[in-house]
């Protein structure tokens, strides 16, 4: 096994410099042109959205925007909602509104992004959405978290299903799967679609509950215990038993007042349904808020990308870091820092130049290089 070499490129900048909170807060990649090249698209939280159009080996990447925006969250999604052959964006408010919204790519005309209300809740401040068959009746699901819904307390889950015609405002059925939702004060968030009870239907996965629809209702079975918070999560067999593990970072942290959060993986017990076995794997992380799972080091088993957006003020004292923890199949985790000092939000995996190798993008949230948009080249 080797840990890859990663060239560190800058392939375009976005800057959204409105107050307050200026920040880029959205990022995810997926083949917007249909030419079969992931693409990556960027948006402020308040400003303009955009998307990097993909040259492949060798070109330069190409901005184009897509919306005018206000009060972006992060966690969205790049998924063709109507079937025309061309991917959409799924995205939720921040604490300044309380809608969630997609935008319709207008494909060979170009130009700016329609969009439209899938739905309005009452509450502000909607992190992460996933998609995917969570009822095991073939029958496509969006959910995704309402941090604000019942302020004073904890998140709202809701889950609304795909409708026919994904442009009528607002979608039919929106529907509460858990509410009140927290973890030490703190209301949950991090969504994930997987088999956890290895029945062959997609179960869900929210904070540190996943939640089963069985005779009609929803039932939730806590997993992850410890105080964890403003998690991130990733499912995957990480020890070639044949059964889903699950890995946890603390995303926000330092945000809400803690000076470190944790990485760990999660091991379920003969009863799924009870508490599973932490493996903690780092407790000094500043604001991990990118999570992935891939096999980045040649063994074939899944390996943990993570990364650190790091606290502002202590950039000089102790940089943010992009690390890869190696699998070594037996349970444990060998950490090789890939990169410091740029800081990293919601990172992503693609094979950019259709090498065959994962690269990673990623953007910081805040210091000197906050607008710049990155790649790291896998180079093998």
């Amino acid at each position: 096994m080797a840990v890859p070499r990663f060239t560190k490129v800058v392939i375009g900048e976005l800057e959204n410099d409105i107050p307050p909170g200026a920040m880029n807060t959205f990022l995810a990649v997926g083949d917007i042109n249909a030419d079969g090249r992931p693409d990556i698209v960027l948006s402020g939280r308040h400003g303009r959205m955009a998307w990097f159009e993909n040259p492949g080996a060798g070109g330069e990447w190409r901005r184009h925007l897509m919306a005018d925006v206000r009060n972006m969250e992060c966690g969205g999604q790049i998924v063709d909602l109507d079937g025309d052959g061309y991917a959409d964006v799924v995205l939720g408010a921040e604490a300044g509104a309380d809608e969630i919204w997609w935008w319709h790519n207008p494909g060979l005309h170009g130009g700016l992004w329609p969009r439209r209300t899938i739905a309005k809740t009452g509450g502000h401040q909607l992190h992460d959405a996933a998609i995917g068959d969570i009822t095991g009746d073939c029958v496509t699901s969006l959910v995704f978290w309402n941090q604000r819904h019942g302020q004073p307390g904890g998140a709202t889950l809701y889950r609304v299903a795909l409708p026919q015609d994904p442009t009528v405002s607002p979608w039919p059925g929106l529907e509460v799967i858990a509410t009140g939702k927290e973890e030490d004060g703190q209301p949950e968030e991090g969504l994930s679609v997987a088999d956890i009870d290895g029945d062959g239907h997609d179960e869900l996965l929210a904070g540190t509950w996943w939640y089963k629809r069985a005779g009609g209702e929803w039932r939730a079975h806590k997993l992850v215990q410890g105080g964890y918070i403003t998690t991130r999560l990733a499912a995957g067999d990480l020890d070639g038993d044949g059964r889903l593990e699950v890995v946890v970072s603390e995303g926000d942290p330092c945000v809400y007042g803690r000076s470190r959060g944790r990485l760990a993986w999660f091991k379920p017990g003969e009863d799924i349904r009870e508490p599973w076995q932490e493996h903690l794997l780092a407790d000094d992380l500043l604001d991990a808020h990118t999570l992935r799972l891939a096999n980045l080091c040649g063994s074939g088993r899944l390996d943990i990308l993570t990364g650190e957006v790091g606290v502002a003020r202590l950039y000089d004292e102790r940089p943010p870091r992009l690390l890869i923890y190696e699998n070594d199949g037996r349970g444990g985790f060998d950490p090789h820092v890939i990169d410091e000092g740029s800081g990293i939000h919601e990172g992503a995996l693609a094979d950019l130049r259709g090498s065959g190798r994962l690269d990673i993008v990623g953007r910081p949230l805040h210091g000197p290089e906050r607008w710049k948009l990155h790649v790291w080249y896998n180079e093998g």
